[in-house]
């Protein structure tokens, strides 16, 4: 007989794909309702989520899996308990509601094997917890992983016909231009314009470090134009820092052809399509990863949503709050870094909120202050210290590991340019002196060609270093943090500015500025929970 969970959710989900043939949420819910009503199931909350399961990472379906495991709290409506349960069941429309990728389908298996999960319910399906059970329920993942890829190469296929050609893309990237052959097999097809190496050389500048102001003037000085075509009349473009930065992020320049006309974008790889389509590599501007460290916002994972990606000069910046506009209810009240000159004419570094009557301020210092202070009640027993040098390590050694890992393909990438620095050396010595002298066109295009490996050398040199630099500055912001568990407030006191503005974003959670420009200062977990404790590391209250 098959074991009953004793707190099953209801999961309903669906994607905007049109061709989705599969029930509705509300149409789902209806029946997954009334298959609970029948069999007398315990339900505790329902999930309604709108999202592909072809790739793993559904928010909603992620904390499912994590409460199931007893990670985090659910997150549902309709809850039937007030207190918080961990589930051990599911209820879906069918298996493809929960799985369209093996990452997902192997976590439900293993949380079957594990016990964690006891049963799941299916409308359109009938699992039996046992091997015969899960060794069928593996096969309906298969098919709803295969189905889900017919269905992206289906939709695709028609998108990338229009795309490829260059009809579908506004605007396309400067980068970039249409080739016109009317009748011919590549019509409308994605070329290199004049503008190509230029853009290189935007994105190698990006990563050397240089701001946007810095790669506009660059450009302006290269003699760099782009215009647009109007009312039958060609206009300029003016390049500033938004017209770089938009273009930037601009997925096209690895290969991916990304299009967004739908709630759920869908990519193409344009690197895999023109081999096929046309017999040569598509004249990609930078690689992935290159264009990944450019724009590392658009790659962000659900586990970095947690992390602070403000940044900025001063420390607590977007941190220190306007009590007064934060209790009548305006916004924004968030309180301004400056440094003005104070009387003496030296630089007064200061906290202003501009939007209050006279400007009201207070200086860094005072809050400093104010944080060291609150630091002094931090106090770790010796089991919280133990468990939080464990975390601390466990996190070391991921970044070891993505560091590690970011060397092996600086080294591989290092050794492709030292290769086609050495063919391109032996070119252009043949065109300079071999027996038939090549043009002097060609000859330019060829030097500038070494040229742009050389600086792409001298770029892969100090990636390299920089890389090695990180390394060794999260080994050694390892031990500070660490450090910092214990003592707080002597560290805090001791720090730099750049030290404090890294330590503020782990330490701080928010500071409340009053009229009279007096600060009052909230922890960040876990140093929030260790500051209301108010032991000593023995694990015995402190005397009083």
């Amino acid at each position: 007989m098959d074991s009953v969970a004793s707190n099953y959710v209801i999961y309903c989900r669906e994607s905007d794909e049109h061709r989705d043939t599969n029930a509705s949420i509300p149409a789902q819910l209806a029946q997954c309702r009334e298959l609970a009503t029948k069999l007398n199931l315990s339900v505790i909350g329902v999930i309604r989520e709108k999202r592909s399961a072809r790739d793993y990472g559904r928010p909603k379906f992620s904390n499912l899996l994590a409460a199931i495991k007893g990670q985090e709290d659910l997150i549902c409506t309709e809850a039937k308990l007030q207190k918080k349960v961990r589930p051990d069941g599911i209820i879906a429309w069918h298996p493809d509601r929960l799985a369209r990728n093996w990452r997902d389908a192997g976590e439900i298996i293993e949380l079957l094997d594990n016990g964690q999960l006891s049963d799941m319910k299916f409308v359109m399906y009938s699992f039996h917890n046992d091997s015969s059970g899960k060794e069928h329920l593996a096969m309906e993942f298969a098919r709803a992983k295969s189905y889900s890829d017919h269905l992206q190469d289906n939709v695709m296929r028609g998108i990338i016909e229009k795309e490829v050609k260059g009809k579908g893309i506004r605007p396309l990237s400067p980068a970039f231009e249409v080739k016109s052959d009317p009748g011919g097999r590549e019509h409308r097809k994605i070329i290199p314009s004049e503008r190509h190496e230029q853009w290189r050389s935007v994105y190698r500048w990006r990563l050397e470090g240089k701001n946007l102001k810095e790669i506009v003037d660059l450009l302006i000085d290269a003699g760099y134009t782009d215009r647009y075509k109007y009312g039958g009349r060609w206009r300029e473009i003016e390049i500033t820092d938004k017209y770089v930065s938009r273009h930037l992020r601009n997925p096209l320049h690895c290969g991916w052809l990304v299009t967004t006309n739908s709630e759920e974008p869908r990519r193409a790889d344009l690197t895999t399509i023109f081999p096929q389509e046309y017999g040569h590599p598509f004249p990609a501007v930078v690689t992935l990863e290159e264009f990944k460290q450019v724009n590392p916002e658009l790659f962000s994972d659900s586990a970095s949503q947690h992390q602070c990606r403000r940044k900025a000069k001063y420390s607590l910046s977007g941190k220190v709050f306007c009590k007064a506009r934060h209790e009548a209810g305006l916004s924004p009240y968030t309180m301004f870094a400056n440094t003005p000159r104070g009387g003496s004419g030296l630089p007064s570094p200061r906290f202003s909120c501009h939007r209050c009557k006279g400007h009201r301020s207070v200086h860094m210092e005072r809050i400093f202050k104010a944080v060291e202070v609150k630091l002094r009640g931090v106090r770790l027993t010796e089991r919280e210290h133990k468990l939080f040098v464990v975390s601390a390590w466990e996190k070391y050694r991921k970044d070891r590991d993505r560091v590690q890992l970011a060397r092996q393909q600086i080294a591989s990438l290092k050794t492709q340019n030292v290769q086609e620095i050495e063919e391109a050396e032996e070119i252009l010595n043949t065109m300079e002196y071999g027996s038939r002298k090549a043009s002097a066109e060609r000859i330019t295009a060829q030097k500038s060609r070494l040229q742009r490996l050389r600086d792409e050398q001298k770029s892969l040199r100090q990636r390299e270093e920089k890389n090695e630099e990180e390394g060794l500055r999260r080994y050694f912001d390892l031990r500070a943090f660490l450090e910092l568990a214990k003592s707080g407030s002597r560290w805090w006191r001791k720090a730099s500015p750049e030290q404090k503005r890294l330590m503020g974003d782990i330490l701080i959670s928010n500071v409340i500025v009053d009229m009279q420009g007096r600060p009052t200062v909230s922890l960040a977990e876990p140093f929030l929970e260790w500051s209301k404790g108010k032991k000593g590391k023995s694990g015995r209250g402190d005397r009083t």
